[in-house]
C-alpha cells in the first residue's frame, strides 16, 4: 500500500510539473489556468478508485462493521465511512481549485457558500449511496445468481424518477430559477422555439452570477418538466444575436431528444456493467456482505472509469449535432463566431486540447474545432 501511495504522489507531482511548465496551452488567458484544469482533473481522476482499494485492503475494519447486529446500523456506518473518506481525500484538491478559480475571476462564490454547497452535494451522495447499498445487499442476498439483472430492473424507474424530479427539487437546492424575463430576448427565443415546433418549451434563467462569471445554457428534465435554462451571466454578457445562436444549439438538444437518448444509453451501460459484475462474482461467497460489497464497488468504479471515454465520445457527437443544427438555422454567423470567442475568453479554457485529453475529459468538442466549423460554413456561404 505504501508503494501505491508513493506512486500516486509521484504521479501527481509529475502531472502538475508537466501541465504548469510544458503543456502547449492555447487560450485567451495569460495564465496557465487552462492547463492547470487538466492537472487537477488527472490528479483527482484515480482518487475514488484508490480510496476504495485502500478500504478493501483493510479487511479487518470492514469485517468489524459487518459484525454489527443491526443491518441498518452497519449500512449507515459503512456508507458514512465511504463518504467521509471520499470527501477528505478530494477536499484538498477541490479547495485548491476553488482558490485558483476565485483568484482568476472565474468563480465569484464566497468560501462559505462554496463549502455549504459542497456539503449538500455530499449529503445527497450519502443518501444515494445508502439506498444503493441497502437495495443491492437485499437483492444479492435473495437472488445471488441473477442479482445484476434484477437490480437493473429496479434501477430503471429510479433513474427515470430522479431525472424527472431533478429540475424540480434537486437543482433549486443549489441555484435560484425563474421564468425567462419578458423583453426582446424572450420574444426572439419564443420565435425560435415556435419555428422549431417546440413552442411549449419551458424557458428559465438561473442566477449564476453569484457563483461564476462564465457563460452557459443547458437542457434538462423529462416529460412535462423538460426545460431550457439560460445562465444570467450569459444574458448580461452577450448580445441578443449571440445568445440566439446558443439557444438554437440548446433547442437542438431539445428537439433531438438528447436527454432521453442519454438516459437510454446510461441504462444500457448500467445493464452491461451489472451483468459483468454478476458474472465475475458468480463464485463468491457471502456476496451481500460488506467486504464483498467493497470489492464490487471497486470493480464498478474501475469499469466506469474505463467506459467514461465512450460516454464522452457520445456526448461530443450530440454536441456536434446541436452545433450543426444551430449553424444551419442561423443566417448571420458573425455573432455565432463571436459567441464562441467570448466563451473561450471568459472561461480561459484550452481551445485545442491534446486528443488524449479530449478523449478522457471533454463532453464537448474543443472550442477551436467549433470555431473552425463556423468559419468553414461562412466560407461555403460566400462561395455559393
Amino acid at each position: 500500500m505504501k508503494k501505491i501511495i508513493f506512486g500516486y504522489c509521484l504521479f501527481t507531482i509529475l502531472v502538475f510539473i508537466y501541465f504548469y511548465d510544458w503543456y502547449p496551452l492555447m487560450s485567451y488567458g495569460e495564465t496557465r489556468y487552462g492547463a492547470l484544469a487538466f492537472a487537477f482533473f488527472l490528479a483527482m481522476w484515480p482518487l475514488q478508485l484508490l480510496t476504495l482499494y485502500l478500504l478493501m485492503s483493510k479487511t479487518t475494519l470492514i469485517e468489524k462493521i459487518e459484525q454489527f447486529t443491526s443491518p441498518v446500523k452497519k449500512t449507515l456506518v459503512y456508507v458514512t465511512l465511504l463518504i467521509l473518506l471520499d470527501y477528505l481525500v478530494h477536499f484538498p484538491f477541490r479547495f485548491a481549485w476553488y482558490r485558483i478559480t476565485y483568484n482568476e475571476g472565474i468563480r465569484t462564490q464566497g468560501v462559505f457558500s462554496w463549502l455549504t454547497e459542497g456539503l449538500i452535494s455530499q449529503a445527497l451522495f450519502w443518501l444515494s449511496l445508502f439506498v444503493i447499498v441497502v437495495v443491492a445487499r437485499s437483492v444479492i442476498k435473495k437472488w445471488p445468481d441473477r442479482w445484476g439483472f434484477i437490480l437493473w430492473l429496479f434501477a430503471i424507474p429510479v433513474v427515470v424518477f430522479v431525472m424527472f424530479i431533478q429540475p424540480i427539487w434537486i437543482d433549486p437546492l443549489f441555484d435560484d430559477f425563474q421564468p425567462l424575463r419578458n423583453g426582446e430576448l424572450r420574444t426572439e427565443i419564443d420565435s425560435l422555439t415556435e419555428q422549431a415546433g417546440i413552442g411549449d418549451a419551458t424557458l428559465l434563467e438561473v442566477n449564476k452570477s453569484e457563483k461564476v462569471s462564465t457563460f452557459n445554457a443547458y437542457v434538462t428534465g423529462i416529460f412535462n418538466h423538460a426545460r431550457i435554462v439560460l445562465w444570467d451571466t450569459t444574458i448580461n454578457g452577450m448580445s441578443t444575436s449571440e445568445i440566439l445562436f446558443i439557444m438554437a444549439h440548446e433547442i437542438a438538444h431539445y428537439i433531438y431528444h438528447h436527454v432521453y437518448i442519454g438516459i437510454g444509453l446510461y441504462l444500457v451501460l448500467s445493464l452491461v456493467v451489472l451483468l459483468l459484475l454478476q458474472n465475475s462474482t458468480r463464485h463468491w461467497k457471502d456476496k451481500h456482505k460488506l467486504p464483498a460489497m467493497t470489492r464490487i464497488l471497486t470493480i464498478t468504479v474501475a469499469v466506469l472509469m474505463l467506459t467514461q471515454p465512450l460516454s464522452l465520445w457520445i456526448s461530443r457527437q450530440m454536441e456536434s449535432q446541436a452545433d450543426r443544427y444551430a449553424i444551419q438555422h442561423t443566417e448571420d454567423l458573425e455573432p455565432a463566431l463571436a459567441s464562441y470567442h467570448l466563451l473561450a475568453e471568459q472561461s480561459k479554457a484550452d481551445m485545442s486540447p491534446a486528443s488524449w485529453l479530449v478523449w478522457m475529459r471533454s463532453s464537448h468538442p474543443p472550442l477551436a474545432t467549433r470555431i473552425e466549423r463556423i468559419e468553414q460554413e461562412m466560407e461555403n456561404r460566400e462561395t455559393n
